[in-house]
């Protein structure tokens, strides 16, 4: 892929992310975080937060068919624990390399991404943006329309920081 760099934001879901106790994937719904249980409806909050974050950004680049590229497709996780609809399980069956997607369809291939029941990039080749997921819910940001880095220090643009604050979201 043309014009890939190393270098790239990341996205977390709590501002001191990497010093709180923090769950960091679906499997820990159940569990007591900071003393409260962490439910079905925070992990949504938050996945949804991502979603719309995504699309945002897609929206602002102008790009309309997104591609997702170095796709790999877990067979063995659970997808219809949260699938009420059937749509994901519809997805993660119907999914391919390279497939080109419209901002509409990553209101389901983000969440099996982050939901841990495939990984992939998201690439859109016209802007040379690139959305990697990490582990732990890091999203990684790479496109030189919204994030630089000039004489050694990130710059941000504005439109992009608003975006991601609108969302309830924090930059790394």
């Amino acid at each position: 892929m043309e014009g890939w760099r190393f270098s790239a934001v990341a996205i977390l879901k709590e501002e001191n992310y990497r010093w709180s106790d923090s769950w960091t994937s679906i499997s820990d719904i159940g569990r007591i975080y900071n003393g409260h249980e962490f439910t079905y409806e925070d992990y949504l909050k938050t996945e949804q937060s991502y979603v719309r974050l995504l699309v945002s950004m897609f929206e602002y680049l102008h790009a309309k068919k997104i591609k997702l590229v170095q796709l790999d497709v877990y067979e063995d996780s659970p997808i219809t624990t949260y699938d009420k609809d059937g749509k994901l399980r519809e997805w993660h069956d119907k999914v391919k390399n390279n497939m080109s997607l419209s901002l509409h369809d990553l209101q389901y291939i983000v969440p099996l991404i982050l939901r841990e029941n495939m990984w992939g990039t998201l690439y859109h080749k016209g802007t040379k943006t690139y959305i990697h997921f990490g582990y732990d819910y890091y999203v990684y940001v790479n496109s030189p329309k919204l994030f630089q880095i000039v004489d050694g220090k990130d710059v941000y643009n504005p439109d992009f920081v608003k975006m991601v604050n609108q969302n309830k979201l924090f930059l790394d």
